[in-house]
């Protein structure tokens, strides 16, 4: 095998490494996009549950104001406002839970893989 020969199948070599490391550059880039946006809808339905909180804490202020308050705690939450409040509540909970399970999914993506031949100890 000449120099020439020699040369090229290290180029060839290479480009092949260059070419795997790319692509799990680009799968690992993927993933943490991913995980980037299932944050940003992580706290898009937290910014919701606050409102909620804020709906259910303007009406009680609101029938306190009016002198309609209830006496008992049972009748508070007989309230329309109320009760839709507490539903989209348990519903964005729900959401945050599943986005968290979806995020963790993707992280297990991320996490190093050991080849057979590897040797773990440094």
């Amino acid at each position: 095998m000449t120099i020439w020969e020699k040369a090229i199948l290290n180029i060839q070599k290479g480009v092949q490494k260059t070419t795997a490391a790319a692509a799990v550059f680009s799968e690992r880039m993927k993933v943490e996009i991913a995980i980037v946006r299932l944050r940003m809808r992580i706290n898009e339905i937290q910014l919701q549950i606050d409102e909620q909180h804020r709906v259910i804490g303007r009406k009680i202020v609101d029938l306190k104001n009016k002198n309609e308050l209830p006496k008992a705690c049972e009748q508070l939450f007989k309230d329309e406002d109320i009760i839709s409040a507490i539903n989209n509540l348990v519903q964005y909970v729900k959401d945050i839970e599943d986005l968290n399970a979806d995020m963790l999914n993707e992280q297990e993506v991320l996490k190093p893989v050991k080849k057979q031949g590897e040797d773990s100890s440094i």
